[in-house]
């Protein structure tokens, strides 16, 4: 009688156990790890902001080794390219932590100017005010960088420890930094950055850090524990 007692007190203990350890699906976790965005736009050369701030082209960021890495969905995306009319994506709408996102520009068509003009059927009141208060919600992008401009900017390769590490470019947060061995890519202006990595569990890195003239550059940052 001891014996089945025992036994099932033991049995008891172990299905209690088995059911602490059922694991939060990979999707239904809140943001603290950050989000990974792919994107396959088309054009892919179009440029890419990240709340009204220039971060590159979209092809640098096709790939799930490239993708996008962000600390959470409250940030929108903006594609631009010379010909075709821009794409806005909130990232709030969407739920999963992996985000793949599948853009294609349609193409800027310019009216006729010879077209007979068309009478213009105003929106009820109600109708425009709502439409006016939408649009004052909405973040103006910065301007698309000139060409000059682009030209002058350097490509800076970070490498990041620990992986997961928040970056913050001035003040600004950039992103989270790729898994540890990848190397992630942003243009700059040459000039003075301070540039700060944060994670829990390790000593806050904060640097002036000098991006020179040039076509290319390296960085390296390594948070201590």
């Amino acid at each position: 009688m001891k014996n089945i007692s025992l036994l099932s007190a033991v049995l008891f203990f172990s299905i209690a156990f088995a059911a602490c350890t059922i694991n939060v699906p990979y999707d239904m976790m809140d943001d603290y790890d950050g989000v990974h965005i792919v994107m396959h736009v088309a054009p892919d050369d179009a440029d890419v902001l990240l709340n009204g701030r220039f971060i590159g082209a979209a092809y640098e960021f096709a790939s799930a080794g490239s993708a996008l890495r962000l600390a959470s969905r409250q940030n929108e995306l903006v594609f631009k390219k010379k010909g075709f009319r821009e794409e806005v994506i909130d990232l709030r709408s969407y739920s999963s932590r992996n985000i793949t996102l599948k853009v294609n520009l349609e193409s800027e068509n310019t009216p006729d100017a010879t077209e007979p003009a068309v009478a213009k059927v105003s929106a009820p009141e109600d109708q425009q005010a709502y439409d006016a208060k939408s649009e004052l919600t909405l973040p103006q992008p910065a301007e698309k960088p000139t060409v000059a401009e682009e030209r002058s900017l350097t490509q800076v390769t970070m490498t990041v420890t620990p992986e997961e590490t928040a970056i913050y470019i001035d003040g600004n947060f950039w992103g989270l930094a790729p898994a540890e061995g990848k190397t992630a890519t942003l243009r700059l202006k040459p000039g003075k950055y301070v540039f700060t990595g944060f994670k829990p569990g390790f000593r806050i890195y904060s640097k002036e850090i000098t991006v020179p003239k040039q076509e290319n550059f390296a960085l390296a940052i390594a948070l201590q524990k």
